[in-house]
C-alpha cells in the first residue's frame, strides 16, 4: 500500500470517528433537551436493580392495565385512560428501555414482558384481578401474561391485535428478510449516533394520527426516538416469532370475557403488489384470524370500528373505553358482594 492511499485511508478513519462522535454529541444533547421539556409522568418503581415507570388514575376494582404496541410509550393511552379512570382504576405503564423505564435484559420476548409487569404490579401495590387491554402486540403480551397468571385476570380487551397465526402473510408474525433484519440489528447503534433524530426534522419517521393534540404528539415523537426504546422496538420485533411461539403454547381464556375491537379501515399501500397482499391478509382476518381470537373465551364479543385504522387508542379512544367498561361491569357483576 503506497504513501497517498495510506494518508487517505487515515483521512478517511478520522472524518468517520469525527462524524460518529459529533453524532453521539447531537443525540445525547437531544435526549437531555427532551428530559427538560417533557419531565416523567407518573413513578419509578424498582422491580429488582431496575425501575419501570408507572402512572395510575382513578378508584375501583377490578383495575384495568394498558398494554401498548411496538415502540409506543405508556403514555400513548393517555385519553383512554381518562376515559376509563371515571369508572375503575387505570394504569399505563412503560416498558423496559421505553420512556421513563430503565432497559430491561435481553432479549426481549412476550414471556419476558409479562414477568417485568407481574413484579411491576405486584411492589406498586396494584392488586388484582385485572382486566388487561393489549393493543397491537400488546396483544401477545397481556395473553401471555393470562397464561402465567391466571388467578390474577378477570377479563380483557384485544385492540386490534397481532395474530400469532397469520401464516407470514402480515402482522407481526411476518417473515424475516435480510434487509430487514439488518435493519434491526443496526437500528440501536444508528439511533445512538442520532441518525433517525436528524432525518425525522426532514422526513416523518413517526406515525402520529391526526387526531392526536399537538402537545401529545410532541411527547410520543420525542419519546420514541430516542435511543433507549429504539433499542428495546429493535428487540421486540427481532423475537417477534418466539413471543408467537409462547402465544401459541399459552391456554385459552375460559368464560372470562373478552372483547375484541379491530380496525375499519384498511391500510393499502400505493404499489400495485403490496396493494394485493395487504388485501388478502384483511380477508385472512376476516375469515380465520378473528374467529380464531374470538373462540379464546366463551364469553367473548367482536366490533369492527369503523373509520378507524390501526391505532384505535388514539383515532376512536371512546370505543375503546366502552369495550373497557363493558367488560369491566361484567367482572363486577360476577364478584361476591
Amino acid at each position: 500500500m503506497n504513501r497517498r492511499t495510506k494518508v487517505m485511508l487515515k483521512r478517511f478513519a478520522v472524518s468517520i470517528t469525527a462524524v460518529i462522535l459529533a453524532g453521539i454529541i447531537y443525540e445525547q444533547l437531544g435526549e437531555w433537551q427532551d428530559r427538560n421539556r417533557f419531565p416523567q409522568i407518573g413513578r419509578s418503581v424498582d422491580i429488582g436493580g431496575r425501575a419501570l415507570n408507572i402512572f395510575c388514575s382513578g378508584e375501583g376494582s377490578p383495575a384495568v392495565i394498558l398494554e401498548n404496541g411496538l415502540n409506543a410509550p405508556g403514555v400513548s393511552w393517555m385519553v383512554v385512560q381518562q376515559g376509563t379512570g371515571k369508572f375503575t382504576r387505570a394504569c399505563w405503564y412503560d416498558r423496559a428501555g421505553q420512556a421513563w423505564s430503565d432497559a430491561g435484559p435481553f432479549p426481549r420476548t412476550s414471556a419476558t414482558i409479562a414477568n417485568d409487569l407481574h413484579e411491576l404490579l405486584r411492589r406498586a401495590a396494584v392488586p388484582p384481578p385485572y382486566v388487561l387491554v393489549g393493543h397491537s402486540f400488546g396483544g401477545f403480551n397481556v395473553r401471555v401474561f393470562t397464561a402465567k397468571y391466571p388467578a390474577e385476570v378477570a377479563g380483557m380487551v384485544l385492540v386490534d391485535p397481532a395474530y400469532e397465526n397469520d401464516n407470514g402473510t402480515g402482522g407481526v408474525n411476518r417473515s424475516r428478510g435480510p434487509i430487514r433484519t439488518l435493519f434491526l440489528v443496526l437500528a440501536p447503534t444508528l439511533s445512538r449516533i442520532g441518525l433517525f433524530r436528524a432525518i425525522s426534522h426532514f422526513v416523518p419517521l413517526i406515525y402520529v394520527p391526526p387526531l392526536v393534540p399537538a402537545e401529545q404528539r410532541a411527547l410520543l415523537q420525542a419519546l420514541i426516538l430516542q435511543s433507549k426504546p429504539i433499542a428495546e422496538a429493535a428487540s421486540e420485533e427481532e423475537n417477534l416469532n418466539e413471543s408467537a411461539a409462547e402465544v401459541r403454547s399459552a391456554s385459552n381464556l375460559g368464560d372470562r370475557p373478552l372483547i375484541l375491537l379491530t380496525a375499519g379501515k384498511q391500510y393499502l399501500p400505493r404499489d400495485p403488489a403490496a396493494a394485493r397482499e395487504a388485501a388478502a391478509w384483511y380477508e385472512l382476518r376476516s375469515r380465520e384470524l378473528d374467529p380464531q381470537l374470538t373462540r379464546l373465551s366463551s364469553r367473548s364479543r367482536h366490533t369492527v370500528v369503523e373509520g378507524s385504522g390501526h391505532m384505535i387508542p388514539q383515532e376512536a379512544p371512546d370505543a375503546v373505553v366502552k369495550a373497557i367498561r363493558e367488560v369491566v361491569e361484567e367482572v363486577r357483576a360476577e364478584q361476591p358482594k
